[in-house]
């Protein structure tokens, strides 16, 4: 199993909420769960030398704050569409840098976007690898690292 260390991923999720956004990503503070909120989660698969996907949860609230930014707009004039590339190019430069840490070569897929105030993401296939959860303008950003599991691998190619 391949690893992505915390401080990796600390450095590749801070770097890009503030060389792109301008946006500053702290700690989570206390181990207390987000509120229950509209929550917006993108996700890209990686495969081809290590294969797994990397997933980034936010808030409706944080992520009308980074489609803002992205499109020079104001936050209440967003669409939930605009909220969703806004988040899905998060995860995607997030899945890039991510798949720059791991042996390739590889590719990495399309963004995909889900939002809803009570859902599950589940992957079979897969593990956890890495989970870090930060705060961005009062609310929470979660970034996750799975790897698909070996036999999940072999049976994938073997199809």
């Amino acid at each position: 199993m391949t690893q992505v260390s915390n401080s990796d991923l600390r450095d590749l999720v801070e770097s890009v909420w503030s060389v792109q956004l301008g946006f500053e990503v702290l700690d989570a503070a206390g181990s207390i769960p987000p509120p229950p909120e509209q929550t917006l989660c993108g996700c890209v698969h990686i495969s081809g030398a290590w294969s797994g996907l990397v997933t980034v949860r936010a808030s409706e609230v944080l992520s009308r704050k980074v489609a803002a930014s992205m499109f020079d707009m104001a936050p209440e004039q967003l669409a939930i569409d605009e909220l969703h590339d806004a988040l899905g190019e998060i995860a995607n430069m997030t899945g890039g840098s991510v798949k720059a840490l791991l042996p390739g070569p590889s590719q990495l897929s399309l963004p995909s976007v889900v939002s809803g105030s009570s859902f599950a993401f589940n992957s079979p296939g897969t593990v956890l690898v890495n989970e870090l959860t930060f705060q961005c303008h009062g609310s929470f950003v979660s970034v996750q690292v799975f790897e698909a599991r070996k036999s999940a691998r072999a049976d994938a190619l073997s199809a």
